[in-house]
């Protein structure tokens, strides 16, 4: 039990950080990676792995 919400809480922190790293980026960079800084937080849950979504 512990186990699995362990690894959610995790894959939420990722989540986030992955979120606010990107947010950081040059948007020039954003761009060379396909994505517009509105799209972030779309672009992170498609990385998210299937057992994250919740």
């Amino acid at each position: 039990m512990y186990k699995h919400l362990t690894r959610r809480l995790h894959d939420w922190h990722m989540r986030n950080v992955t979120r606010r790293k990107l947010s950081m980026l040059d948007s020039r960079i954003l761009a060379d990676m396909g994505i517009e800084r509105d799209q972030i937080g779309d672009f992170v849950a498609r990385l998210s792995p299937p057992h994250a979504k919740g």
